[in-house]
């Protein structure tokens, strides 16, 4: 079980790095640096030497040979490769365990998918539905191996019962605040998805004023060319979008992160208010920085016009949020299974049922 945890912490890193270092590869236009698939220009490292460039150019003319892009996307897939070998090797390793089997599985089943999509991203000249799907799978694989580590850190006794007073603080509240928190979760996920259609669709430096956009903004929005797809470009690099569309899509980003902001924190205040353990409080604690860090990112993205270093660490920061936002889900439902067990196990079961009908009236 340790050699596991520690594989799976590993593995956490590494999802984190190539995370940022696709976001990176994404906003310094590296995306078709190597135009052809798994390799780079017909060879396993990227061209850096004259002859090399030269070699290159020859053998695919219509390409603009660039080291420093072609560098940075080789990077990305050699991290991206050794991140599927620690996800191949969590999946042998799992076999062993007593629990976390099918959520190994789920990651081996998304990391061959990720795969593909990241050679679609490439054969397919940054298409955003393709260049979305890639990012949101990454941030799925990072979610799912920290669920992983949070079901492998639970010891033997954690996945037991725990007899516990009916009247616990919190004890009900953990089964209440599970609709709100799958709201959150829906909420964040489509705010991240709408993230990646701005940045997908290069129209995250289109707004520089606030609380949207610039003045006249609302006569040119469009929810219809906001969620258009463009399709059958030879080449979807830099966007091919007219400014009514990408000016669409930010404003619906900047909306989009005002709803979830809302709901995100109106649940990390009624965990923080009701947590039944110090476990459920620290979650909620992680969420709602990431959170305010998050929603910092952001105004500085609009003030400083995108900085490269900021905007890798907003991407980041989205990936981490959605994390930790999963974990206390999980933690929320552990804690209702446990007060539900608690219940039917208590000498004063019809007491224990008024305390969930009402806790108000119980504390």
């Amino acid at each position: 079980m340790k050699r596991a945890r520690w594989l799976v912490n590993v593995t956490l890193v590494l999802a984190l790095a190539v995370i940022a270092l696709g976001a990176y590869t994404r906003l310094t236009d590296a995306g078709l640096g190597c135009p052809d698939w798994p390799g780079c220009y017909g060879r396993l490292t990227p061209p850096v030497h004259d002859t090399h460039i030269a070699a290159a150019q020859a053998r695919f003319p219509d390409a603009r040979v660039d080291p420093f892009k072609a560098r940075n996307e080789m990077v990305h897939r050699y991290l991206a490769g050794l991140l599927g070998l620690c996800v191949l090797a969590i999946f042998v390793v799992s076999r062993r365990l007593p629990r976390g089997r099918g959520l190994a599985a789920a990651l081996l089943g998304l990391v061959v998918f990720q795969a593909a999509l990241g050679m679609w991203t490439v054969t397919m000249n940054l298409m955003p539905v393709v260049v979305v799907a890639h990012l949101c799978g990454g941030f799925a694989l990072l979610s799912l191996l920290a669920l992983l580590r949070f079901e492998l850190g639970r010891d033997v006794g954690a996945t037991l019962p725990r007899p516990a007073p009916a009247s616990a603080a919190g004890g009900p509240w953990g089964a209440r605040l599970l609709p709100l928190a799958w709201l959150a979760f829906v909420v964040l996920l489509a705010q991240i998805v709408l993230g990646g259609w701005t940045s997908a669709n290069y129209a995250a430096a289109v707004c520089y004023q606030l609380p949207f956009c610039e003045s006249g903004w609302s006569a040119q929005f469009s929810l219809r060319a906001a969620f258009s797809l463009p399709l059958g470009h030879e080449t979807y690099e830099f966007g091919v979008l007219p400014y009514e569309a990408r000016m669409s899509i930010h404003v619906l980003h900047r909306m989009g992160a005002l709803v979830a902001t809302g709901v995100v924190g109106s649940l990390v205040l009624l965990c923080w208010r009701h947590a039944a353990d110090a476990r459920l409080r620290q979650l909620a604690a992680g969420v709602g920085g990431l959170l305010a860090l998050q929603v910092t990112l952001g105004l500085i993205n609009v003030i400083g016009q995108v900085p490269l270093l900021n905007a890798v660490a907003h991407n980041l920061t989205a990936a981490c949020l959605l994390a930790t936002l999963v974990l206390l889900i999980r933690q929320l439902h552990v804690q209702a299974g446990r007060n539900a067990a608690s219940c039917r196990q208590s000498p004063v079961g019809r007491s224990c049922a008024m305390v969930v009908e009402s806790p108000v009236k119980a504390r």
